[in-house]
């Protein structure tokens, strides 16, 4: 029971440490309306490795900067976590058959 939730922490603690992946995908937003259309379409930036979970907001954030008040894409946050905990799983059984043979 413990180990298991020790993975699952592990999982965890890799998909917020994914935040640091900072990327301007292919996808594009309006940030703000002065000016021409082409001026304020801009690239949008996102975090999160390897599914983007979470996007910058034009809304109500500070452009080009990732922060708890961006769009968070529940459906990516899942897949990278379920992502990491695989990665965390397989690393403990490659772990586990790594161990020497006891007499």
């Amino acid at each position: 029971m413990m180990r298991g939730l020790l993975l699952a922490v592990a999982a965890a603690v890799l998909t917020l440490s994914s935040l640091l992946v900072v990327t301007t995908g292919g996808e594009r937003t309006m940030y703000g309306y002065e000016g021409g259309v082409a001026e304020n379409f801009r690239p949008r930036e996102q975090a999160g490795w390897p599914a983007p979970f979470l996007a910058d907001s034009p809304d109500t954030s500070v452009i080009h900067q990732i922060g708890v008040e961006d769009d968070l894409r529940a459906g990516n946050l899942l897949g990278t976590y379920a992502f990491w905990l695989l990665v965390v799983l397989a690393a403990r059984r490659i772990a586990g058959s790594r161990r020497p043979l006891q007499d």
